[in-house]
């Protein structure tokens, strides 16, 4: 078996030394790896490519969610298997997949758990594997990671906490399979699990293996309202709030946003010059090294 190791040297700094940590515990082991580090945006994508096509079984992804879409979109339909070590921020893949957050116990299952098939979404033709969206969320990615020289959950609360109060929602119109929606929301996310990262879980009936998207919104309310249930947003009991919270399942969900949208794909901003968004399902797209237990939802 062999398995190459891509690591974001901007993430996961309080795990310390992630190459020596993952040469020693390969020590000793009768197992081909090698080793390297992402330079710039995108650089993932390049390497995971290179990996594949010179026949690593197993293509790991050492950072946070960013990264680990970078690294799996050259593995969409191929036979090498994604391998995570979660070092972000929010982590929400390996939290869709019950893949520890502990470093060390998430390096053990890498020889220890089989790869299993999960979906992905694209979204104007782009990948992704955790969450998508457009509204509040996506203004914060882009300040996240335009203007934070920090990683780390603190300096993305503190850009949401910045943007809530002056954010003002714009119409969009939906449409799940066929079925179209009027919204005015904070939030229009575009889920492939229940995680939304963080501990988030935004569409608890969500599963990610099950062919189809979760279209989740959140309306604008006042901010004392909106902190009420946060407790819901970590229960997965935001249901509870309909006045808040709305829902539906699709294999096909478009969004008619206003011109010039910033949306984001698993934490990383990208922008619409138009506005519409056309997002789709793609069953049992990628392999994951993953533990056996039932995926959220099931």
């Amino acid at each position: 078996m062999s398995y190459f190791f891509i690591i974001n040297p901007k993430a996961g700094r309080k795990y310390g030394d992630i190459r020596g940590r993952i040469e020693r515990f390969f020590s000793g082991r009768k197992l081909h790896y090698e080793i390297e580090f992402t330079k710039a945006r995108e650089h993932a994508t390049e390497l995971s490519t290179r990996a594949s096509l010179a026949g690593f079984a197993r293509i790991i992804a050492a950072g946070g969610d960013g990264t680990i879409r970078e690294t799996a979109i050259p593995l969409i339909s191929k036979e090498a298997s994604l391998g995570i070590l979660p070092c972000g921020s929010g982590n929400g893949l390996a939290r869709n997949l019950y893949i520890p957050l502990d470093f060390d116990a998430a390096l053990e299952g890498l020889i220890k758990w089989e790869p299993r098939p999960i979906d992905a979404g694209l979204a104007n033709g782009r990948p992704f594997f955790c969450a998508s969206g457009v509204g509040l969320d996506a203004e914060v990615a882009h300040d996240f990671n335009s203007l934070s020289a920090r990683r780390g959950i603190l300096p993305y609360v503190w850009h949401a906490a910045r943007r809530i109060l002056s954010y003002k929602p714009a119409p969009v119109t939906a449409r799940v399979d066929g079925r179209r929606l009027e919204l005015l929301s904070l939030v229009n996310a575009v889920l492939n699990g229940v995680q939304y990262g963080g501990g988030a879980r935004m569409a608890p009936g969500a599963y990610i293996d099950d062919g189809k998207l979760d279209l989740v919104s959140v309306k604008k309310a006042s901010l004392p309202r909106l902190l009420a249930a946060v407790p819901a947003l970590f229960r997965g009991t935001l249901s509870e709030h309909p006045a808040l919270y709305s829902s539906c399942q699709g294999k096909t969900i478009e969004l008619d946003c206003p011109g010039g949208t910033w949306y984001h794909l698993d934490g990383e901003d990208f922008y619409s010059q138009d506005g519409k968004l056309k997002f789709t399902a793609l069953p049992s797209a990628l392999k994951v090294i993953a533990p056996k237990q039932s995926l959220p939802g099931r």
